[in-house]
């Protein structure tokens, strides 16, 4: 006898069916021979005669073909003694082989589905019988075992009936094996189904990972379960092909919509059922109804819904989809076997093939996994790659090309989706890993709703699955499941073009994460900075960057569309609001800024409340003018940090409100600590210069004291003057230094009479500005130096060289801004010189002038790297441009 025999639905009846002739046998010859059916059967009797008479052609045969089976092999136990010695010592040692072998006979008997191990169980009970006692199960068994393409004539029972429900249950296709891993689910679904407290249960997955077979055991287990509600089990299938070892094959006479379901329900209702929708609806008004539909996605929702709505409230529906049907269902996910649990039945499966493939059964358990993992678990898979085999094919090459599988699993989900989950699914693929939503939002530019639904769409589909991030629990990754990886490679590949544009927006946003991590290294409070909580936060970051960038610009509009998005992502995370914020400060939208970062602080951890104090303070003082509410928050974020950034900050903040000989304590710290130059320190630099100017404002104006406010104001002209003179400025610190400037001749002239202690002061304050003239001429506050410098002119006692110096400023510059007449060329400061090239400074020309040395000419040969122009003034003509736009001079002259 073959190690494992080949067994069908049809060769296990006819195995059991054999069993039972040859107990009847026994019955007759060795009990009832000498015995009344009284005597022999005891308290079975009365159900026995029943079944008889209810069977119209029960005259004239033997009662014991009305006994069920555990009931004639209990009598047989009773009557050992009447039986042969060796026969009753095989039934006593036998009796436990009934306690399998009679449930696996209900099964086959009442057209149930069969479990796992039924057949091999069945087979060993059976095998347990040896004596001579047996000759019909010997027969059969010989045979079961020598000729595997035996196929007994097999019509089943009468499924549309059970003891009290009516039904159309269709025989499982899962009979080799039995359903396996699945009784956790069965048993989930099951119970809702008894509750109804879920009028549509949709069981979703990818295909072939087992819906319909799940679906099946459910219903039939409502069937037997004595406490289920339903008076009628209604059966439809809406599948239209099925893949086979050699290919999809359609189905024959396949139901392809609602009208065609309809006809196939109702013929389980009666014989001669000829309505529509609404004839069903009526049938089973009133009548407690369990409606199963395989295979919902070939129809259209609305279809689903018209049904829904049509049929009575008494309907309780158990459907099985790819995508599911909408917001009136309730959902349950069908995940694949596990390893285990797929790894059973792909012994058991291919033991249940018989010879040609029970070779496959003893793979050892590491090839069985690797097997079982390249075919995703999937049951489906699992039995075409047996089946593959058995039909001839190689194992390997059959393993590794599974296009026809994927494309009949995965096709029409992929077919029935709109263009951007098809673009999801590009971008994940291109990307070949899992990603989190809101990195998906970043690298498709797409409202954050749209893809929110887009990666529903393609969950319920199972071309994605969702898993929690290994960071973060609370955060969703998502990624293509094996099956759509495999589809997408093998069988529907994506346009490369779009893959490549995938990819590069991909680096684009990588290199922007690093450019974001340099710049919180160099300054950690920069305004670009954009900090993060976790990698999870990378994408909120990248559209907060391109939120400032754009507001840099000038767009404002777009800085807040990228803001809208970063909010729909992360609606907590407090930097979108600090960027919000500082966006609308800059916007001069002062309370909606206010409000913003009070969100900010009100979402902030504890580490960020210094950093969003950092920039609340400024924009109070700044934006705001309110110092004295900025100022708790400056002194904040300055004991969390004490950095320059900081420092300068609480500096400027206790500027603003007077207490300018602690401001000025705070800003040279900053300056004496900042570790190299750049914008801070000219922002440091000005913000010291302002303080002594408005220092010496408020000593002129508030204590009427013009000596100390003449002082305070030459401190904060020298500082900038210095750095003028060094060639490292910008225009605010220039604007700052004027000020400073019209302060000092101010006090000089405060009485009407030139006061004699700033004389030294004066004549520094005339010089360094008509040395600098070009660029303090760029300054607001150059509309009102010259009036200033009347004023001086005019004073009484003004000493003779000073006004001397006035009248140089006066004719030197001239109203035309630095041009001496209509035809003559334009005269600047040559800012920076660098040897070979320089720079001229000049009003017209805010980015400054380009020239080469060879354009010089006074330099008469002599190499301009021993030639210091640095400050010399000179005349140029324009008449080109060079590198972005520069202006570039054609020429230059030095003036004598």
């Amino acid at each position: 006898m073959a190690a494992y025999t080949r067994m069908t639905r049809a060769r296990l009846y006819v195995l059991v069916d054999s069993f039972e002739d040859d107990m009847r046998q026994i019955l007759l010859r060795y009990v009832l021979d000498h015995k009344s059916d009284e005597e022999a059967l005891g308290d079975s009797l009365e159900r026995a005669q029943e079944k008889r008479d209810a069977d119209p052609s029960g005259d004239g045969v033997a009662i014991v073909h009305y006994l069920d089976m555990r009931e004639a092999y209990d009598i047989l136990n009773r009557h050992r003694d009447a039986l042969p010695a060796e026969l009753g010592r095989e039934l006593r040692i036998c009796t436990t082989q009934m306690d399998t072998l009679v449930p696996i006979r209900n099964r086959v008997m009442h057209g149930r589905p069969l479990h796992e191990g039924d057949t091999e169980k069945a087979l060993s009970a059976c095998r347990a019988f040896t004596t001579r006692f047996w000759p019909m199960l010997r027969e059969t068994l010989d045979r079961l075992a020598v000729d595997p393409s035996w196929e007994p004539a097999f019509n089943g029972s009468d499924a549309r009936y059970s003891d009290r429900i009516l039904h159309n249950l269709p025989l499982g296709d899962y009979d080799e094996t039995g359903l396996i891993g699945r009784a956790h689910d069965v048993s989930k679904i099951q119970k809702l189904l008894l509750k109804r407290r879920d009028s549509m249960l949709t069981i979703t997955g990818e295909g072939g990972i087992g819906k319909t077979a799940l679906a099946a055991e459910v219903a039939y287990s409502l069937l037997d379960d004595p406490s289920s509600p339903y008076e009628c089990i209604l059966w439809a299938s809406l599948k239209t092909e099925r893949l086979t070892a050699n290919g999809v094959v359609e189905i024959a006479d396949a139901v392809r919509d609602i009208t065609g379901a309809t006809q196939r329900i109702g013929y389980a209702i009666s014989d001669d059922f000829r309505g529509g929708l609404q004839e069903l609806s009526d049938a089973l008004e009133g009548v407690e109804t369990l409606l199963v539909i395989d295979n919902l996605e070939t129809i259209s929702g609305d279809e689903v819904v018209t049904l829904y709505e049509t049929l009575p409230d008494s309907v309780t529906y158990l459907m099985t989809s790819r995508i599911g049907v909408g917001q009136i269902e309730r959902k349950m996910p069908l995940t694949p076997l596990s390893i285990k649990d797929a790894s059973t039945l792909f012994r058991s499966f291919a033991r249940s093939r018989g010879a040609a493939t029970e070779y496959l059964a003893r793979y050892s358990a590491e090839t069985v996994k690797q097997v079982v993992t390249r075919l995703r678990c999937s049951p489906l898979a699992i039995r075409w790659w047996i089946l593959s085999v058995e039909s001839g094919r190689e194992p390997l090459p059959t393993l590794t090309s599974q296009e026809e599988l994927i494309s009949f699993c995965v096709r029409s989900v992929y077919d029935a989706l709109t263009p951007l989950p098809k673009e999801v699914l590009t971008t994940l693929y291109a990307l070949d890993r899992s990603s989190t939503f809101d990195e998906v939002a970043v690298l498709i530019d797409v409202d954050v709703d749209d893809l929110r639904r887009a990666i529903k769409e393609l969950l319920n589909g199972s071309l994605v699955f969702s898993k929690p991030d290994p960071e973060n629990e609370l955060v969703i990754r998502v990624g293509l499941t094996e099956a759509a990886q495999h589809f997408l490679r093998s069988v529907a590949p994506p346009v490369k073009s779009h893959i490549t544009q995938a990819l590069h927006r991909e680096q684009v946003f990588r290199r922007a994460e690093e450019e974001r991590r340099a710049d919180e290294s160099k300054r950690h409070l920069a305004p670009s900075v954009v900090r993060v909580r976790s990698s999870n936060d990378e994408p909120t970051a990248h559209l907060l960057r391109l939120a400032l960038a754009q507001s840099r610009r000038g767009s404002f509009d777009r800085s807040k569309e990228f803001i809208a998005r970063a909010r729909a992502l992360n609606p907590e995370f407090w930097e979108v609001d600090r960027v919000e914020a500082f966006i609308l400060s800059e916007n001069n939208q002062v309370d909606q800024a206010t409000a913003h970062y009070r969100a900010a602080l009100r979402n902030a951890t504890e580490d960020a409340i210094p950093v969003i104090s950092y920039y609340f303070a400024g924009h109070l003082a700044g934006r705001g003018h309110r110092p004295d509410a900025a100022l708790p928050y400056a002194r904040a974020a300055d004991e969390a940090f004490r950095s320059p950034d900081t420092a300068q900050l609480l500096g400027k903040v206790l500027l603003w409100d007077r207490q300018y000989a602690e401001a000025q304590e705070h800003l040279n710290w900053a300056l004496d600590n900042l570790k190299q130059g750049g914008r801070l320190r000219l922002i440091i630099l000005t913000a010291l210069v302002e303080s002594w100017r408005r220092w010496a404002e408020s000593l002129l104006d508030d204590d009427k004291n013009p000596v100390e406010a003449g002082l305070k104001a030459a401190q904060g002209f020298g500082i900038g003057l210095r750095e003028l003179d060094s060639k490292i400025w910008d225009l605010k610190l220039a604007e700052s230094t004027l000020e400073s400037a019209k302060t000092i001749l101010r006090t000089a002239t405060a009485t009407g009479l030139f006061v004699a202690e700033f004389e030294e002061d004066v004549r520094n304050v005339l010089d360094g500005v008509k040395r600098h003239y070009p660029i303090f001429e760029r300054c607001g506050a150059w509309r009102h130096f010259p009036g200033r410098v009347g004023q001086l002119h005019r004073a009484k006692d003004c000493p003779d060289d000073i006004r001397a110096l006035c009248e140089d400023l006066v004719h030197i510059v001239q109203p035309n801004s630095g041009t001496v007449g209509e035809n003559d060329s334009p005269l600047g400061i040559v800012c920076s010189w660098r040897g070979k090239y320089g720079f001229i400074a000049h009003p017209d020309y805010p980015s400054n002038v380009f020239f080469p040395a060879s354009v010089v000419k006074d330099l008469n040969g002599v190499p301009g790297e021993s030639v210091e122009l640095s400050g010399k003034r000179v005349k140029f003509q324009i008449d080109e441009h060079g590198k972005d736009d520069r202006p570039r001079a054609s020429w230059v002259s030095l003036e004598p």
